[in-house]
């Protein structure tokens, strides 16, 4: 069930990568290196595991936060007063980020006594209760966005970030 999850995962990002390349008005480089990045996280946390997760938590929370205060300062000059790209897309990097720290990992050949040994409840709900937060406002936003949006690029774009997320959901629920 985690390999389908991670495909519908994974395909469904990939596809909205090609999508944000393929807006000519909208979208810049900094949002498609956004996303390029994003993807090479989600890939990395869910197949090789290459980097920590917290290394790709960090690294995607900052280049969020800065996606959004560049494009705050400094829109992409040809874009639509009304377009939601830019936001859209920093949600749902940091989203990521979240949802890839709380990604089970890659099971270690070597068994581990020290992480079951002593768990609170407590600790366990806060990060599922933050990242389904930011997930649903990923897709509100998505919800709003598709409603607004009439370019097919855009609708792909924020259709597919949408899936992603709840797919993403999913592999952290199970």
């Amino acid at each position: 069930m985690h390999v389908v999850l991670h495909v519908v995962a994974l395909l469904p990002a990939a596809v909205g990568v090609g999508a944000l390349v393929g807006m000519r008005r909208d979208a810049g480089r900094p949002e498609i290196l956004v996303a390029a990045l994003m993807l090479a996280g989600m890939a990395d946390a869910m197949t090789v595991s290459l980097l920590p997760p917290v290394l790709w938590f960090a690294v995607l929370v900052i280049v969020g936060i800065v996606l959004a205060a560049v494009r705050r300062a400094v829109p992409v000059p040809t874009a639509r007063p009304d377009a939601m790209v830019s936001t859209h897309l920093a949600l749902g990097v940091i989203t990521t980020a979240v949802l890839v720290l709380l990604m089970p990992g890659i099971p270690s050949p070597a068994a581990s006594p020290i992480i079951t040994s002593h768990v609170h409840g407590a600790v366990d709900t806060m990060p599922l209760l933050v990242s389904a937060g930011l997930a649903l406002g990923t897709v509100i936003l998505a919800v709003v966005a598709l409603r607004t949006e009439r370019a097919w690029p855009h609708r792909l774009h924020h259709a597919t970030m949408a899936v992603s997320t709840v797919a993403m959901c999913a592999i952290v629920a199970t």
